[in-house]
């Protein structure tokens, strides 16, 4: 069995497989849930492809990661669709695969292995650019920070020759 894996622009791992179009989209959300909207985004592009045959996975780094409206409308989307997290995300793909293909050989099994670890690979890798830029918005904001002190002292310095100079003006 020959996997096709590339990627698209609106979705991060575009993988045929068994007849089956697998498509995965990963999000990198910490501190804000996915939204109803971007799930009916998701079943938009989706339905770009035939139904029957297309299963869309849709993951968050985050075990809470959905919003109960998000929730809900995939759980009622006529649409192959299975949201999912980092932490839950190889048995779930796992189960739900081996239940949309009702069947459990070993090399089937090892085809949706290889499918759930190149969607491993793809949120490593997102995980690690959201570390490089935090370092480097950390980086710029130390640089902010040092060039505030710099003109904060400047001001003090300038503060005092303005000060030093009206006293010396007064006792003319």
């Amino acid at each position: 069995m020959k996997i096709d894996c590339q990627r698209v622009k609106e979705i991060d791992i575009f993988e045929n497989f068994e007849g089956y179009l697998i498509l995965i989209q990963c999000k990198n959300y910490t501190d804000t849930k996915i939204s109803i909207d971007e799930i009916r985004a998701f079943e938009g592009m989706m339905s770009r492809y035939p139904k029957n045959t297309t299963i869309g996975i849709y993951v968050t780094f985050v075990t809470d990661g959905y919003s109960r409206l998000a929730i809900k409308r995939a759980e009622s989307s006529k649409l192959n669709l299975l949201l999912t997290n980092v932490s839950n995300m190889h048995q779930d793909i796992l189960n739900y695969m081996s239940k949309k293909l009702g069947k459990d050989s070993e090399e089937e099994n090892y085809i949706i292995e290889e499918i759930i670890f190149k969607a491993e690979e793809e949120v490593h890798a997102m995980n690690e650019d959201h570390k490089r830029r935090i370092a480097n918005l950390e980086k710029k904001v130390d640089i902010i920070i040092e060039n505030q002190k710099k003109i904060a002292r400047k001001i003090e310095i300038n503060q005092s020759r303005i000060m030093g100079n009206q006293n010396i003006t007064k006792n003319n």
